[in-house]
């Protein structure tokens, strides 16, 4: 009885987990740790459907053994292997000889890993086999490690709390999955937004693009969380969607702009900030977005905000999107070299730009991820 209790918490815990998060790792990744608490097994593994080549992919296992052991394997969905016998069926499977059962997959005995017993279910989303989630080798009751010869059998009663398991898992999943789609979609939307309006400039066609490459090319050097690299990316792409609101005839001039047309320039982070405040999804980006013109020594525009006042993301696209103006051909002058480029960043340190930064933007030119002309410093 207190199993049962025990085993109810479990999936307590985990829909629990499945309700607090749309991370598609970390979804997977507690779906693991509850297969393996749930079924008390030594480590579990999980396949998912790639329906454009009809085949299953190996996406996680739990334990590192398992993640070294499996990270490239790509199955059939036919009778050649066990999981994917069941993504073929639709059947589970309890198989307690796994060795010797001709389905088995002989590349699994890589790396020292050994398969004795097993519980194999599907994931099915809208009646579509999305995947498969398997149990392997369960523990006895006791701590020792058993024999090759002497581990337990899974029953049937294992079966039906992994196939239970399993619904939980492939909802996780498929939500995974849409709120990723949302993700990209709502990306694409912003890029060709952004595209649109460079149209209007013929002069600085993919400026947005190389700014979006240089501003995360510069945070691969500063130890950025997931989240804060996807703020980064979003407001490198939008950083000037306030020209939209800018005249033509400024975009479009060929000679340096007059003190009145840099004004009028100089109000577009402000526009796109107007612009795109209301938007939900961007609440974390437009700040930064806002601020890419910012100085660190307070010189900037447009709020004259000092040091880290400016948002980190506003930091990074200003140094990539600086290096950008300086290296790109404009009708009224030519691009400077990438090393001459580089020396001007390195000479506003502390002044137009924060320090931490160009530091980070010495390490991606020296590792050549600048672009064209960067990789070596003299």
């Amino acid at each position: 009885m207190q199993e049962k209790v025990q085993q109810l918490e479990y999936l307590n815990e985990f829909s629990a987990l499945l309700n607090s998060t749309l991370d598609t790792a970390a979804v997977r990744e507690k779906a693991l740790e509850a297969t393996c608490k749930l079924l008390r097994c030594e480590t579990a593994s999980l396949y998912l459907v790639d329906s454009q080549k009809a085949e299953l992919y190996w996406e996680t296992a739990l334990g590192e053994t398992g993640k070294q052991l499996q990270k490239s394997v790509r199955l059939a969905i036919d009778d050649r292997s066990i999981a994917g016998y069941v993504a073929m069926t639709g059947e589970s499977l309890i198989i307690n000889d796994v060795e010797n059962d001709a389905r088995h997959f002989k590349k699994s005995r890589r790396g020292g890993f050994v398969s004795l017993t097993m519980i194999c279910v599907p994931l099915k989303a809208k009646d579509r086999t999305i995947g498969v989630l398997q149990a392997l080798n369960k523990l006895p009751s006791v701590p020792e490690r058993p024999s090759r010869h002497s581990w337990p059998d899974f029953y049937e009663e294992d079966k039906r709390l992994l196939e239970t398991l399993s619904h939980q898992v492939a909802i996780a999943v498929e939500n995974s999955r849409l709120y990723t789609d949302i993700k990209k979609n709502f990306f694409d939307t912003c890029e060709a937004l952004a595209e649109a309006i460079e149209k209007k400039d013929r002069y600085t066609g993919g400026h947005t693009k190389r700014v979006v490459s240089y501003s995360m090319s510069i945070a691969e050097f500063m130890n950025l969380s997931a989240e804060q690299l996807e703020h980064l990316r979003l407001g490198a792409i939008l950083h000037d969607v306030g020209k939209i609101g800018i005249e033509d005839k400024i975009l479009k001039k060929e000679a340096q702009l007059d003190a009145d047309e840099w004004a009028e320039m100089r109000s577009h982070p402000k526009m796109g900030y107007d612009i795109l405040r209301r938007v939900e999804g961007l609440k974390d980006v437009i700040g930064g977005m806002r601020s890419h013109h910012e100085r660190w020594d307070g010189s900037g525009y447009p709020q004259k905000l000092k040091g880290v006042e400016i948002p980190l993301i506003a930091r990074i696209i200003s140094v990539a999107d600086t290096y950008d103006a300086m290296v790109s051909t404009r009708p009224y002058r030519t691009g400077m070299d990438p090393k001459a480029a580089f020396n001007e960043i390195v000479k506003c340190k502390g002044t137009q730009f924060d320090p931490a930064i160009v530091d980070a933007f010495v390490e991606a030119f020296s590792h050549g991820k600048m672009g064209r002309g960067s990789g070596e410093l003299l």
